[in-house]
């Protein structure tokens, strides 16, 4: 009995013991690591500008003097072809200019139809005045003056269109074969130029002396590489953190030991296709200076960056 009451009184004394020690203090949040901030992503480098060039007949390649990687200035000859003589027939006949002299010849005929009636009413005028022609012929003298007026009209509508039509083709015809091509006249080899200042990008792998080629082939790609782009897939979550003008460390693994610094360009408003029940993910684009032209398409690299709070 004695026992059981000091059991007792001891429980007590540390039930109030603990009452009266202060509370612990509440856990301090961590505070967040940098890298936890930072999105990663992977993407792939493309040249901001590139223009395909094909060869618009069906064409035996004669000579080549492009190479990938080279430097190009826009219209610099890369290729010379030759073409079928039934497509040299028709392009020689695109540049005459024989429809141009037709409708110039009916433009001077109903001129000339015209003056004629202009002449016979000026008789019937004075015939009028004698009482030797009636107003019924000088009534049908007016209307085949405006029947023939509106034939000169369109005639000189037709006349300017197809001047204008021809030129267009020599331009083409030039464009193609050279500036000696000319109306009626055609240099027996086709050319294929560069479109702009640039870079040989791709080259058709089967492009070679002797190769014939169908109409519309692609031959070559020409783009520019400085500054370059690289465009990568973006979580929404992490597109959502992104502003333009964010800068990004890039590390290539084809090129160890080097970082690039590149900066957010451009983040699109509408996300890729995707499912109702898959998360979007929209494509980004980062600029990359590149004056040394290390970097070329198709490189895959990791981008990192911390966004701007």
């Amino acid at each position: 009995m004695r026992a059981l009451a000091l059991a007792l009184a001891l429980t007590l004394c540390a039930g109030a013991a603990a009452a009266q020690a202060p509370a612990p203090a509440p856990a301090k949040p961590a505070e967040p690591s940098p890298l936890a901030q930072e999105i990663t992503f992977s993407g792939k480098l493309y040249s901001p500008v590139k223009l395909s060039v094909s060869v618009p007949y069906q064409a035996l390649i004669k000579s080549m003097s492009a190479a990938i990687g080279q430097k190009v200035k826009k219209d610099e000859v890369l290729l010379n072809y030759e073409i079928t003589l039934e497509t040299r027939m028709n392009e020689k006949r695109a540049l005459s200019p024989s429809a141009v002299k037709d409708l110039e010849h009916q433009l001077a005929a109903a001129g000339k139809d015209l003056d004629r009636l202009r002449m016979r009413r000026k008789e019937l005028e004075v015939m009028e005045k004698q009482n030797m022609a009636t107003s019924q012929a000088l009534a049908l003298n007016s209307q085949e003056m405006q029947v023939v007026e509106k034939q000169r009209a369109a005639l000189q509508e037709r006349l300017n269109l197809e001047k204008e039509l021809l030129e267009q083709r020599l331009d083409l015809a030039r464009e193609r074969f050279g500036s000696k091509a000319n109306y009626g006249q055609l240099p027996e080899d086709g050319i294929v130029k560069a479109p702009m200042d640039g870079y040989v990008l791709w080259i058709n792998p089967d492009l070679r002396k002797g190769v014939k080629l169908a109409p519309g082939a692609e031959l070559f790609q020409v783009g520019t590489l400085d500054p370059i782009l690289i465009r990568a897939q973006v979580h929404e979550i992490e597109a959502l953190r992104l502003k333009l003008g964010d800068q990004a460390s890039v590390v290539f693994d084809s090129i160890p030991g080097k970082t690039f610094t590149a900066t957010v360009s451009r983040i699109p408003w509408a996300p890729l296709p995707s499912t109702l029940q898959q998360p979007s993910y929209y494509e980004i684009e980062l600029t990359l200076p590149n004056a040394d032209y290390t970097l070329k398409e198709g490189l895959k690299g990791l981008v990192t960056i911390i966004p701007k709070k």
